[in-house]
């Protein structure tokens, strides 16, 4: 099953006529040999009950999916009605039929309700939105099982992606997204101060570490530009100028080809979480 879904994203990614779906395929493959190195870490395989946690329109379903195979079974969540329409179509043009969706609020959802408890709880790019991640960590902690996993990967506020050579609207389209998100309510270092907080939330630390994916230019570039363009609303909202958002957005684009050998992603926290036996 593995290769099958591996093939299936990366047609998606030259084939699929809708752009957004593409970005987020190609950002969900540029990170999903970093997901299944830590997924093998904690034992996931066939037959596992896994949860996706602020899933997106695909997250980290794609690869879960894979790796629990036809016999397991993964349940993703995500706030978003249109959202959870939009990955509910996704998984249907990616044949996986292992995959269940849920429109919710993590900290409103039980166990039960979800049809847990769970082995294993993934999180990308979630708890860095959340102005309160003991209160999340220890929610998403009622849905696994005593002993169960929680494994999350998570953008570092800095350093920002790199590129070589090195462009600059790198660093204001990252500094943009964390000013939006600080607007909001969320503090910066939210992410750099996840292990205090697992352990405020009375989980383990299993393992921390970290990485960066090295993408190509006309991807990885991309990407960027998509996710800051998909950020714009909220931006303007935050009070932030739209020719700002609008200037940086066509310098990331242009970059595509503007002869760069590579880029990566922000740096990713990859945190090992643990639910003790007694918790």
């Amino acid at each position: 099953m593995a290769d099958v879904t591996a093939d299936q994203v990366r047609r998606y990614v030259l084939d699929g006529s809708d752009d957004d779906l593409r970005r987020l395929l190609s950002l969900s493959e540029s990170f999903a040999e970093h997901a299944r190195r830590a997924l093998r870490r904690v034992g996931v395989g066939p037959g596992w009950t896994v949860i996706d946690c602020g899933c997106g329109p695909i997250g980290g379903l794609a690869i879960l999916a894979e790796m629990v195979g036809p016999a397991g079974r993964v349940v993703g969540v995500d706030f978003s009605e249109p959202t959870i329409e939009y990955a509910r179509s996704v998984m249907a043009a990616l044949g996986l039929e292992n995959v269940e969706l849920v429109a919710g609020d993590i900290h409103e959802l039980d166990a039960a309700t979800l049809g847990g408890p769970f082995d294993l709880a993934f999180t990308r790019a979630f708890l860095m939105h959340q102005a309160d991640p003991v209160r999340t960590l220890g929610r998403i902690a009622g849905l696994v099982r005593p002993g169960g996993w929680i494994i999350a990967h998570e953008p570092l506020a800095t350093p920002p992606p790199r590129s070589l050579p090195h462009l600059g609207a790198l660093e204001t389209y990252w500094d943009l997204l964390h000013e939006v998100m600080e607007r909001a309510g969320v503090p910066r270092g939210t992410v750099e101060r996840l292990p205090r907080s697992a352990r405020e939330a009375g989980l383990e630390i299993a393992e921390a570490d970290g990485f960066f994916a090295t993408q190509d230019p006309a991807i990885g570039f991309e990407i960027h530009a998509g996710s800051l363009a998909a950020a714009r609303e909220r931006a303007i909202e935050a009070g932030i100028a739209a020719e700002m958002v609008d200037d940086v957005v066509a310098l990331l684009r242009a970059a595509k080809a503007g002869g760069y050998e590579w880029v990566t992603s922000p740096f990713l926290l990859d945190l090992v979480l643990r639910k003790p036996q007694s918790m």
